[in-house]
């Protein structure tokens, strides 16, 4: 850390270098803003843990996609459930990617729900022991 930056104060963010880049920040902070005032106004500390939640789900769905968006450009198929793999030729490439594309969605929502049970988890025992 420099001798410029107190321990309070986040460090600087580079100028955005496009004026598309400087409207979405615009859009975006004054989006929220509002939402932020609002959120801690509402529910005091426990704001941040529920945003943070929120934008690791948002992050998680986007991963959850990115399987999904590839077997549709690579082989035009959408693959949903076990299924609908099935139904595909069981020698063909197309099933076996419907499988790796199923197991992966079902793997990433067993990541979401360890991850919000273990804040839970977390939060619980910080109430207990009285440290929030």
């Amino acid at each position: 850390m420099t001798q410029s930056q107190s321990p309070q104060t986040p460090p600087q963010k580079p100028p955005k270098q496009t004026k598309a880049g400087q409207h979405t920040e615009e859009l975006l902070l004054g989006i929220w803003e509002p939402v932020d005032l609002l959120g801690q106004s509402l529910m005091g500390d426990y704001w941040k843990i529920v945003y943070l939640s929120i934008q690791d789900a948002i992050a998680l769905y986007i991963l959850l996609k990115i399987p999904d968006l590839l077997g549709q450009l690579i082989l035009g198929k959408s693959f949903s459930d076990f299924g609908v793999c099935l139904q595909e030729n069981a020698l063909g490439a197309s099933r076996y990617a419907c499988f790796i594309i199923v197991t992966s969605d079902f793997l990433l929502w067993i990541v979401i729900a360890g991850r919000i049970i273990g804040r839970f988890w977390a939060d619980l025992n910080d109430l207990r022991n009285g440290t929030k």
